[in-house]
């Protein structure tokens, strides 16, 4: 006989997901995660300084108020995990003491592909030998903007030998997809195995109602045992303005949805700075996260 109702549920929930196909290790499956949704919840971090390239080129428009740095945006918006993502070389390394702020985050990813100088294999040494050591929290490697033409899949990287250090070091690789930038070609399905997790993004805000169908079809695409996170942008890039309220509540509601069917293990929140701003999409991002961040993912 179970002891608490939490242990029959959680029992329930363990036996649904063999039922569904059995679960990789490192956790896939969504099963890396807790209960609530709130655990399923990321940020997408980059240092405060960058919201001055977060317009369109040659744009005369300024940032619209405060900035906070990534710990305090995870803080101000009741998320217990970042990304630590050096777009535009920020922090530039060595950094000194910046990453004393991820102490007080559940988890973090550090990025392996990212804006900042060097090459993956000198990034992979940062995670390993020197965040690693210092921060038990330190739970996987992210590749951001990987299928990118500009990138051209990192230039002949060895993904699967990528894939085997990072878990040789206990921790799990994550990936960006973007649905109306990259799709879902067929030649990115062996790089996609090798990871763990998928991050699907929307790119243009004027995309979010292609987000329905898109993710069904990415889901489809990597198939039921991986993590697939859904990214949400609080601000367009493309246009260099907050998202609507409109286009922010639809993604919200997506999210919603596919946590509950189990589509999507989680989200991440971008970006990080932009967490002290008094706009509606990270207004209603806030709410959405007090209203449900205590349930449980697959409710």
């Amino acid at each position: 006989m179970k002891n608490t109702r939490r242990e029959f549920i959680k029992d329930l929930a363990v036996a649904g997901i063999a039922a569904a196909g059995g679960c990789r290790s490192l956790c896939g499956c969504g099963q890396f995660y807790g209960e609530t949704i709130r655990d399923r919840l990321w940020m997408w971090g980059h240092h405060p300084d960058m919201s001055r390239r977060s317009f369109p080129r040659n744009s005369a428009k300024i940032w619209p108020g405060p900035t906070v740095d990534q710990a305090e945006g995870c803080r101000m918006m009741g998320i217990p995990n970042d990304c630590v993502i050096r777009w535009g070389n920020m922090p530039e390394y060595p950094w000194g003491n910046y990453f004393e702020q991820f102490h007080s985050l559940k988890r973090i990813s550090f990025g392996i592909a990212d804006g900042a100088k060097g090459s993956v294999k000198e990034k992979m040494r940062i995670a390993f030998e020197e965040i690693q050591p210092n921060f038990p929290n330190l739970t996987g490697c992210f590749l951001d903007d990987y299928f990118r033409p500009a990138n051209i899949g990192q230039k002949g990287l060895d993904l699967q030998k990528v894939a085997a250090e990072v878990h040789a070091h206990n921790l799990r690789l994550s990936v960006v997809l973007y649905s109306d930038q990259d799709g879902f070609r067929q030649e990115f399905k062996h790089d996609l195995e090798c990871c763990d997790e998928t991050s699907l993004w929307f790119w243009r805000s004027d995309k979010i109602n292609t987000m329905a169908d898109r993710v069904k079809e990415c889901r489809e695409f990597i198939g039921p045992k991986k993590d697939l996170l859904l990214g949400l942008y609080m601000w367009d890039f493309t246009l260099g303005e907050p998202v609507s309220a409109e286009r922010m509540a639809m993604q919200l509601d997506c999210a919603r949805k596919f946590l509950a069917d189990r589509t999507v293990t989680g989200l991440i929140f971008h970006p990080s700075f932009a967490a002290a701003l008094d706009v509606p999409a990270v207004k209603l991002s806030k709410e959405w996260i007090r209203a449900y961040g205590e349930d449980r993912w697959g409710v």
